[in-house]
């Protein structure tokens, strides 16, 4: 193992992190070829190896590059040439393994957008990338038509959940689903597959620094920006996960249920997984409570997730008495994971014969995904783990962006080379985004508060923008949600909880709205709002105590699983300010 030389007080110049790294890490050098060169070059001696298993349909490696090439030979019939961007709008099915590959040889850009999207935004896709063909599973093929018209958009590829699946399963789902009317611009994926017979592609070799996906941000606040990436920027999270106290082996099982347009999803779920030869579950619907009963009937070793299906899996009678000494790495990303819940489910694994505990993540869209990785060895109960080995992180004072030391709360900065290329079409939000430094290090800016230890543990401690103006005694001050939320989880009455911040009544200063879901909700709540204000009075200042509480059966979450605080801050928004009052929702 490496250890740090030297000690300035400074987590980037001292990076202690590197002690849970061997030399050979260290010195590794980075893979420079294609997405699709890496994914061949590691498995092209093991075609015979399952690659994905479809609803127990299981694609061998060499079928899944068969799949491939008749794929590019498609796409170069209908013309798509290096540089072009190809809108997927798709869930997890193979075709969509066999299209990013396909135009990753191709030299082309695979721009990956959700279903949901609505139809204006989906227009403003097309529009601002000029793109002439789209790939788009049954479901969205509407809001695509309806999207696309009176655009440059020649044709529409359809792909249907049932186009893989096992022969009786596929006739069920075509039974219930109604199947889009094929017209002039539509054409089905049997049909797309077979008009490449006979086409010789012309692929383009690896060239660095070049876009080869576009993958788009949250976007809570107005149209999702497009990011940017390169094959050099996914491939270097690849390379780093080799290097992680994780054992990937060939022929393991990995479960996938991230939708493939969100980083997350294709970085690690689709491209490292295939890269190290472990066989895919590939599963097309995100469903955190459906998750139990799949994870019994594929008993995978490997899955990441987020915080909701380890709380199912724990608590589901699917699993109550299921021996887990298969499971390898438990994996969550996605929002922090709450501490009481980590404590929770690692008792779990271990009552039940799991010899690993649960292993967080942190990290961007803006940063191929995962930046920060938990592992044996470098994992305590609310960290999320330390750099990957290719990755620096700093934190900095918001305000005077100066470099502060260990255990001290600021913002996090990361630097490496998974960094973005940009966002596109949008050099203004890469300039606030990307900050240069004197040695032309590019730093990402996450927008997160954090704080670094003397042996390199990273722990999230919310987000910069959820962080509250307010005022006391005349002078100003700030809400720190994460705060309150651990002073509340104190009690032994609350299972979860969330702030957000409102308005006060007739002013531009927040106070905090506290949400909360009980252990027991039968329960009155006059003497659980005493206890939880007796809690936070001896625990926060005057200006941190929730000014209303609100107690629900459940926290609302987004489509992909995160605590929807948009929704939360507009409930709170809506009421009555009312000091230390307690609503049913």
């Amino acid at each position: 193992m490496i250890t740090a030389d030297r000690q300035t007080g400074y987590p980037s110049i001292d990076k202690p992190w590197l002690k849970y790294y061997s030399e050979e890490a260290v010195n590794a050098p980075l893979p420079e070829c294609t997405m699709y060169e890496l994914l061949w070059q590691n498995n092209k001696c093991h075609l015979e190896d399952i690659a994905i298993n479809y609803y127990g349909r299981k694609i061998s490696y060499g079928e899944m590059f068969d799949g491939i090439e008749r794929t590019a030979k498609s796409f170069s019939k209908l013309g798509v040439k290096k540089g072009e961007i190809v809108i997927i709008c798709a869930v997890n099915v193979p075709e969509v393994v066999y299209a990013l590959y396909a135009l990753n040889r191709l030299g082309a850009i695979a721009n990956m957008v959700d279903p949901r999207t609505n139809i204006d935004g989906i227009r403003e896709y097309i529009l601002e990338s000029d793109t002439r063909l789209i790939m788009t599973i049954d479901l969205a093929c509407s809001a695509i038509e309806k999207a696309s018209k009176d655009t440059m958009v020649e044709n529409i590829m359809v792909v249907s959940p049932a186009d893989s699946l096992p022969p009786v399963t596929g006739i069920l789902y075509r039974l219930k689903a109604k199947a889009p009317q094929i017209r002039e611009n539509l054409m089905r994926w049997k049909d797309f597959d077979a008009i490449g017979t006979g086409v010789i592609p012309e692929y383009v070799p690896y060239v660095k620094d070049t876009c080869c996906v576009i993958a788009h941000t949250g976007g809570t606040t107005g149209l999702p920006k497009g990011v940017m990436l390169s094959n050099d920027n996914i491939n270097a999270v690849t390379h780093a996960y080799r290097y992680l106290n994780i054992p990937f082996e060939r022929k393991q099982r990995y479960f996938n249920d991230l939708p493939p347009f969100i980083m997350y999803g294709l970085c690690l779920g689709i491209h490292t997984t295939l890269c190290y030869g472990l066989e895919v579950i590939l599963y097309p619907i995100f469903d955190s409570r459906r998750f139990p009963k799949l994870f019994v009937k594929y008993r995978p070793h490997h899955f990441s997730a987020v915080a909701d299906h380890l709380k199912y899996l724990s608590i589901d009678k699917h699993t109550r008495n299921l021996k887990l000494d298969f499971l390898i790495s438990p994996g969550v990303g996605g929002d922090g994971l709450d501490y009481n819940l980590e404590e929770y489910v690692n008792q779990f694994l271990s009552a039940h014969g799991c010899k690993f505990e649960v292993y967080k993540g942190y990290g961007l869209t803006e940063l191929s995904a995962t930046a920060v990785s938990a592992f044996a060895g470098a994992n305590a109960i609310g960290s999320v783990g330390v750099p990957l080995i290719t990755n620096t992180i700093k934190v900095m004072d918001p305000d005077t962006r100066k470099e502060l030391g260990y255990n001290e709360t600021g913002e996090i900065w990361i630097s490496g080379p998974s960094v973005m290329l940009g966002y596109y079409k949008n050099p203004e939000e890469t300039e606030k985004m990307i900050i240069t430094d004197e040695r032309s290090i590019r730093w990402i800016r996450t927008g997160d508060l954090g704080r670094i230890t003397e042996d390199g543990l990273l722990f999230h401690e919310g987000r910069i923008r959820r962080i509250y103006l307010t005022t006391h005694e005349g002078q100003p001050a700030k809400i720190f949600p994460m705060l309150i939320e651990g002073a509340l989880k104190k009690s032994a009455f609350v299972r979860e909880c969330s702030i957000v911040g409102r308005k006060r009544n007739g002013s531009d200063c927040y106070e905090a709205a506290a949400f909360v879901v009980l252990n027991n909700p039968d329960l009155d709540h006059t003497p659980i709002v005493e206890e939880l204000n007796r809690i936070c009075t001896d625990d926060l200042p005057a200006y941190m105590i929730p000014a209303e509480y609100y107690f629900m059966k459940e926290l609302p979450h987004t489509l992909i699983g995160k605590l929807d605080f948009c929704k939360l801050e507009e409930m709170a928004g809506k009421s009555a300010v009312n000091r230390s009052c307690a609503h049913d929702i």
